[in-house]
């Protein structure tokens, strides 16, 4: 079991490497849509890795928080990119766009989630849900603006 969390532990770690390096690496003018997409295909491939899902409930809740904190920094980082290069008018309706998307995205998780309200697996139906929400968004933001 403890060789199990040091397998974990190393994989995170490569996986922080290896996502500072591709963010600071990857010159501005290549951040195109396939570059976003090849950073995004390599996440998943990680998070297919890392996170099994195969413990108590706990391990798998406290497995879905981080997925869902990976995630999340990649859509933080494409968002960026993405708003950075578009003009003061894209720039505002994009932001507009997120701002909604979120709401949605929260309430969604928790209508998901609803049912285990009180219980164990709560946070990870949770987590869940924001993961392949987040997933979507980054899709869709590769799509319309990559």
């Amino acid at each position: 079991m403890e060789l199990n969390k040091r397998k974990k532990l190393l994989t995170v770690i490569s996986l922080i490497i290896f996502s500072f390096l591709v963010t600071t690496a990857a010159p501005v003018h290549a951040t195109t849509g396939s570059v976003y997409l090849k950073r995004y295909k390599n996440l998943e491939k990680q998070c297919k890795k890392l996170f099994k899902y195969d413990g108590s409930q706990q391990e798998m809740n406290q497995e879905s928080a981080k997925e869902y904190k990976l995630w999340d920094k990649e859509l933080n980082y494409v968002y960026k990119e993405i708003y950075s290069k578009l003009t003061p008018n894209q720039q505002k309706k994009l932001k507009k766009s997120e701002l909604e998307w979120i709401k949605a995205r929260d309430k969604k998780a928790k209508k998901s989630a609803s049912e285990f309200e009180g219980g164990t697996m709560y946070p990870l139906i949770y987590n869940e849900t924001l993961i392949n929400l987040t997933k979507k968004r980054i899709k869709w933001l590769i799509k319309n603006y990559g």
